[in-house]
């Protein structure tokens, strides 16, 4: 399907979540992620950023583990009151909350299916509260993955909406890799019938860096569930570990770049096809060395 070169967004800013164990998560993003804290909400909610905007992650305590909503910034100029009448006539309701955070002044949000969530925003602030030297220290929020009940609709939202592209799939479908931008995937969406965030990814400095945060989730009591190991969708190097609320958190580097004009990925010396074109994976490739699973990354 061919679509225009210039999505509505071009970027995951930042992903909220609702957190029984509120103290030792944000502790985790803090300390053993390496967030800076930024804010915190009249509701007790705290803003983390990595190390330039406002914020990249929101934790809210709540009862139970759930993604409260998932902030993209939208492609400058974007006109929001026009913005919301285009997805009315497309049958989303959209509503446009000005401060209703710190750090971002005006957004749209829509949830064009139950349970996720979308705030839009044109503009945040940036504070550059500095990148920390402790800890694993990312250098930034790259992707996250959604698993959702409603998968063909959301599928529908990120690519008609939003004018996302699909890059690849797993399963024949079953789980959907998409983007805004260069990278491979900003956006994973698993269709299968639950409702939660699967995994928020972080992107490290290097590939050095991989034994380092291993290390550092080491010091601190948390295992690497599976990896660092070379994924074939997007052929990052990715190392996964739980937080303490039981979210999967990815930390990746060396991900394939997408060029949405030759419908391709830039080639690398791994690739197993040329040109790295959309297509689908198997579940037995999920990785390119063969790296078994530690637990089932399906239902993590």
């Amino acid at each position: 399907m061919t679509k225009p070169f210039a999505p509505k967004v071009f970027q995951l800013g930042y992903v909220a979540l609702e957190c029984p164990d509120f103290e030792r998560t944000k502790a985790h993003y803090a300390e053993t992620i390496g967030m800076r804290q930024t804010d915190t909400g009249h509701d007790g909610e705290v803003y983390l950023s990595i190390g330039y905007e406002h914020h990249n992650i929101v934790l809210r305590k709540s009862e139970k583990k759930a993604l409260a909503n998932l902030g993209f910034q939208l492609q400058p100029g974007t006109d929001l009151k026009e913005m919301v009448k285009a997805l009315a006539a497309r049958g989303h309701s959209a509503q446009i909350k000005t401060d209703s955070q710190p750090g971002v002044r005006e957004l749209l949000e829509v949830e064009p299916v139950p349970g996720v969530v979308f705030q839009l925003y044109p503009e945040i602030a940036t504070p550059a509260p500095g990148f920390k030297r402790t800890g694993i220290a990312p250098l930034r929020l790259g992707h996250v993955a959604v698993i959702s009940s409603h998968g063909e609709k959301l599928l529908q939202f990120f690519g008609e909406d939003l004018g996302f592209w699909q890059t690849d799939t797993i399963g024949g479908g079953v789980a959907t890799f998409m983007t805004c931008n260069r990278d491979h995937h900003v956006v994973n969406v698993l269709s299968v019938p639950d409702d939660r965030v699967h995994h928020i990814a972080f992107e490290l400095k290097g590939n050095a860096s991989h034994a380092m945060a291993s290390d550092a989730l080491r010091e601190e009591g948390v295992p690497v569930k599976w990896g660092p190991a070379r994924h074939t969708a997007g052929h990052n190097l990715a190392g996964y570990h739980f937080d303490p609320d039981n979210v999967l958190i990815e930390l990746y580097t060396d991900m394939d770049q997408f060029i949405p004009q030759l419908n391709m990925c830039e080639a690398r010396p791994w690739h197993e096809h040329y040109p790295m074109q959309p297509r689908d994976w198997g579940f037995d490739e999920l990785c390119a060395w063969e790296t078994e699973f530690a637990f089932n990354l399906a239902h993590a």
